[in-house]
């Protein structure tokens, strides 16, 4: 079955932060809101798509949320909703885990066993029964929503470095956490086991395909490999680092590449699993002027199917979300959110 086009119309610009955006999830399907996290402290929710978006000739902006949510005390660095949409955990500088209920938008509990800044955070278990969260004191924790008792059912300790992303694939019962010591460490909570792959780079972002056959990996060298999860076996990259211009290089204009070098960038699956999409960094002198952009590159060929600048203001996209009613969203350096469609 031939790939659809990648959708790259700009629809919707949120301008409701005022600090960078390292955090960007949709709802539960169908992906109504949009939940984003920021260095100026706050989550705010808001609509991904207003209703006459897709029919109106110019992107629509919105500079007001429908909910803050106001707790955190440092930047907010990750958000997770869960599957019914009535709770979301959010993660940051505070070394805290805060769940939230998002109808009365306060926070139900608050979990503090992390020594250091927290980076990446997960739902997991039965009915999202249990959260996972990766932290800078190279911990991951699982924590009981339903316990009365506030300390971490356990606590994984091989990293040497931040815990910088997670992902939980609920079918199989696994893990995925990437390091900043440069390692991806798949733990299998039902067997108790730990398969550990090396990727010499510091780790910025994981993502397991639907299947959990294949794991999408970011790292520090502007390349995102994609692993086969049973043996670590490389089995295609996308990005890495620029190639030298030719002086007989026909570009009339210069082209944004892909830069991934200093930042966490977060890259997904998008498109049932036929595309990788990441954000990245503007280049050092970036003389594009296009500022920093994001990427799409099919699975099956690696070819590059959409580059999307993000505006010349912007230095770096660091987070991006899929949703597969067929419309994207990426959170920028400025304080924006872009959805796409």
């Amino acid at each position: 079955m031939p790939r659809k086009e990648f959708p790259s119309r700009h629809l919707h610009t949120l301008k409701t932060h005022s600090g960078p955006v390292n955090a960007v999830t949709f709802s539960s399907y169908p992906g109504t809101y949009v939940l984003t996290g920021s260095s100026d402290r706050a989550v705010h929710l808001s609509r991904a798509m207003p209703n006459n978006a897709e029919k109106s000739p110019q992107a629509i902006e919105t500079t007001t949320p429908i909910q803050k949510y106001e707790a955190h005390g440092y930047s907010v660095l990750d958000v997770a909703v869960a599957a019914d949409n009535a709770s979301f955990v959010s993660v940051g500088g505070d070394r805290q885990v805060f769940l939230w209920d998002v109808e009365q938008g306060i926070t139900k509990k608050r979990w503090d066993g992390h020594t250091s800044r927290v980076e990446a955070v997960q739902f997991a278990g039965e009915g999202d029964s249990v959260v996972v969260s990766g932290s800078a004191d190279t911990t991951v924790k699982i924590w009981d929503i339903r316990s009365k008792d506030y300390k971490p059912i356990q606590s994984l300790t091989e990293a040497t470095d931040t815990v910088s992303s997670l992902h939980v694939h609920m079918p199989s019962y696994l893990i995925a956490s990437g390091s900043y010591d440069g390692h991806v460490r798949i733990y299998d909570v039902r067997m108790g086991r730990t398969t550990d792959d090396v990727l010499a780079h510091p780790v910025t972002s994981v993502r397991c395909s639907a299947d959990g056959n294949a794991l999408l990996a970011s790292t520090l060298d502007s390349y995102i490999r994609m692993l086969d999860r049973s043996n670590g076996n490389l089995l295609a990259a996308f990005g890495g680092p620029e190639k030298e211009k030719t002086p007989f290089s026909h570009a009339s204009k210069p082209q944004p590449a892909y830069r991934n070098a200093e930042l966490r960038v977060r890259s997904v699956f998008a498109q049932g699993d036929a595309v990788v999409l990441s954000g990245s960094e503007a280049a050092k002198n970036d003389e594009s002027g296009l500022g920093a952009s994001v990427f799409a590159w099919d699975i099956l060929s690696g070819e590059t199917v959409a580059t999307v600048p993000m505006g010349k203001n912007v230095k770096v996209v660091s987070c991006v979300a899929w949703n597969e009613k067929g419309y994207w969203a990426g959170g920028c350096s400025d304080g924006s959110v872009r959805v796409f469609g």
